[in-house]
C-alpha cells in the first residue's frame, strides 16, 4: 500500500474516536450517564452501532481494496438499515407504508451494490 492510503486509512478510524472521545469529554456529569445508559441498550448496537463500524469497514475495505472488508461493512450497514425501519415500525414512529417503503429502498440498494461489485 502507498503511504497515502496508508494515511487515510489511520485518519478514518483515529479522527472518529479522538472526536468521540473529545465530544464525552466535554459532557456535563447528568449527559454522561444519560450516555451510559443508553449505551446498555443492545439495540444501540445494531442501531448506531453497525452503521458506525460498517461505515468505517466498507471504507477501509475500498481504500486497501480488501473486498472483504467492503461486503462485511455493506452488510453491517444494511442490518442496521433493517433493524431501524423495524424499530421506528414497531414503536410506531413511521407508518406500515413508509416502513414498506424503506425496506424496498433498502432492497434496491443490496440489489445495486451486488450489481456493482
Amino acid at each position: 500500500m502507498e503511504f497515502v492510503q496508508i494515511l487515510f486509512l489511520i485518519l478514518i478510524w483515529i479522527l472518529p474516536i479522538y472526536f468521540m472521545i473529545n465530544a464525552y469529554l466535554k459532557m456535563d456529569e447528568e449527559k454522561r450517564e444519560e450516555l451510559k445508559s443508553e449505551l446498555r441498550n443492545p439495540l444501540i448496537l445494531f442501531v448506531s452501532g453497525f452503521v458506525g463500524l460498517g461505515v468505517l469497514l466498507f471504507s477501509t475495505g475500498s481504500i486497501s481494496t480488501v473486498k472483504l472488508l467492503q461486503h462485511i461493512g455493506m452488510t453491517m450497514i444494511f442490518i442496521s438499515w433493517f433493524t431501524i425501519i423495524i424499530v421506528s415500525w414497531k414503536r410506531k414512529k413511521t407508518g406500515f407504508i413508509t416502513s414498506v417503503s424503506l425496506v424496498l429502498l433498502g432492497l434496491v440498494g443490496i440489489a445495486a451494490y451486488e450489481h456493482l461489485i
